[in-house]
């Protein structure tokens, strides 16, 4: 995975259902939450920035409607001269990605594009070695293309300095990256797909990206305080910042237009909950369209068809007994998160300004806020434990291929997963080759069938989607 998009492993299959019914509150001041809960909450910020290496975070949390916490901890700055508050504005990264999956159902709305439609007959100038995918096999992340890495903390000069349109397609990550899967053969992460998500944005509308996201999705909503490919002004803008042995510095100027469609929103928690409650309210795209956009999507293999709980730059998963839908977004200098329990009436909106040297991701925060608000315990993993079937083993063995290669083996009814030839963790089995990690239960592996072997290998970590293999000899 590349540094703007979230690694970890692990995954259960979900059932999953269309949107849900968005409650009609309007967002605002309400009652606070119990005292001893808001307290809890605060306890959290303040651990993760006293002991857990985070320069500074934000909290943000609504129920029934309504924005009930909106926090800020820690500093802004590596100098710790200004204080994060519930305005201050951080790169969002990766969650930034469902403003252009918005964009693009708004254009279908609208009959300009369709979500069948070949990339190229919008963006015929895309690389040869690029698929000719389906705009909606691009926005489920199942193309094939996988892209290259890009390094932030040495940045090419190109990425420094603000490009637009079809200056983009010298983005790294495009060209340094190969087609490696048929269509639809199985899901990978692929942020240039969303880049050029962005470019057919550009097309259809006629209209730049930046300014149609702005205009078309964020100032009628009243989100004018949300930046586009462009970074807010001092003192409201956090820094990004990376922490190794030697302490805490700002990363290296990436210009925002660099990432465009694949995540280029600044935001404070305050209206990152508002984006959350326009988007539930059908208020950006229908709910129609919601629902589509949270629809998993399908992967195609030998003999077999699945479904991977990803729909359009929305993870689908759940804690506990409640579906979970969102985003995560990581980048050098920061991490981001973006949870919806529409059963529970409930979103949480996590960011922080700091990666490196073993600092936990947004995600863990949303994770641990969302568990306490839903009154969720997790479970004994050893008591969950199920035998593995000779069948079961000899289905799940093998090889297995994504950005990186791993090994999946049977040792003692648990799953052994090795990588390079070193084992790397071991999973208990909990039944229908789902596989659970006894030191950090969030984590799960999950192993669905193609014919009479499993045909991809499947991790998510706190309900969050993260990575999916497909076996390398079927």
């Amino acid at each position: 995975m590349n540094t703007r998009s979230l690694v970890a492993a692990g995954l259960i299959v979900l059932a999953v259902v269309a949107c849900d019914a968005a409650p009609t509150q309007p967002v605002g001041a309400s009652a606070p939450l119990d005292a001893d809960v808001t307290a809890a909450i605060q306890d959290i910020g303040h651990q993760f920035v006293d002991d857990e290496g985070l320069v500074g975070l934000a909290i943000g949390v609504v129920r029934d409607g309504r924005i009930v916490f909106s926090e800020g901890f820690g500093h802004a700055d590596a100098l710790r001269s200004r204080t994060v508050d519930d305005d201050t504005i951080f790169d969002i990264a990766s969650v930034g990605k469902q403003f252009t999956a918005a964009a693009i159902l708004k254009l279908v709305e609208r009959g300009l594009v369709t979500l069948d439609q070949r990339v190229r007959t919008v963006v015929p100038e895309l690389p040869d070695h690029f698929p000719d995918a389906t705009i909606d096999q691009l926005l489920r992340h199942t193309s094939g293309f996988v892209g290259a890495s890009l390094n932030e903390a040495d940045p090419p000069d190109d990425h420094t300095r603000p490009r637009y349109g079809i200056d983009l397609l010298t983005d790294i990550e495009l060209q340094g990256g190969d087609t490696r899967f048929a269509e639809q053969e199985t899901w990978v992460y692929c942020n240039p797909g969303y880049l050029v998500l962005g470019l057919v944005v550009e097309r259809a509308s006629g209209i730049r990206y930046d300014d149609f996201v702005r205009d078309e999705l964020l100032v009628p909503n009243g989100l004018v305080d949300m930046t586009v490919c462009e970074r807010a002004a001092a003192p409201r803008m956090s820094d990004g910042l990376r922490r190794t042995v030697d302490g805490v510095a700002p990363v290296p100027f990436i210009d925002m237009t660099a990432y465009s469609g694949q995540g280029s929103i600044c935001s404070s928690v305050t209206d990152l909950l508002r984006w959350s409650r326009a988007l539930e309210e059908g208020r950006v795209i229908t709910l129609e369209s919601l629902a589509q956009m949270r629809t998993p999507s399908t992967v195609i293999g030998t003999t077999s068809q699945r479904t991977i709980p990803y729909g359009m730059a929305q993870r689908i998963g759940a804690i506990g007994a409640y579906r979970k839908v969102g985003h995560t977004g990581t980048y050098d200098g920061g991490s981001a998160a973006l949870a919806s329990y529409p059963a529970a009436k409930l979103e949480i909106a996590v960011i922080s300004n700091t990666r490196g040297a073993g600092t936990p991701h947004a995600h863990e925060i949303e994770t641990r806020i969302a568990k306490l608000l839903l009154g969720h315990d997790d479970p004994d993993v050893a008591s969950l434990r199920r035998p593995v079937s000779a069948e079961q083993q000899l289905a799940i063995e093998g090889t297995y291929v994504g950005e990186d290669t791993f090994e999946a083996l049977i040792e003692d009814d648990d799953l052994v997963v090795l990588r390079d030839g070193k084992r790397i963790e071991r999973l208990v089995h909990i039944g229908d080759m789902h596989f659970r990690d006894p030191a950090s239960p969030d984590v799960f592996e999950w192993f669905p069938m193609d014919g009479d072997r499993a045909g991809w290998w499947v991790y998510s970590m706190s309900g969050n989607i993260i990575e999916v293999l497909r076996r390398a000899s079927r």
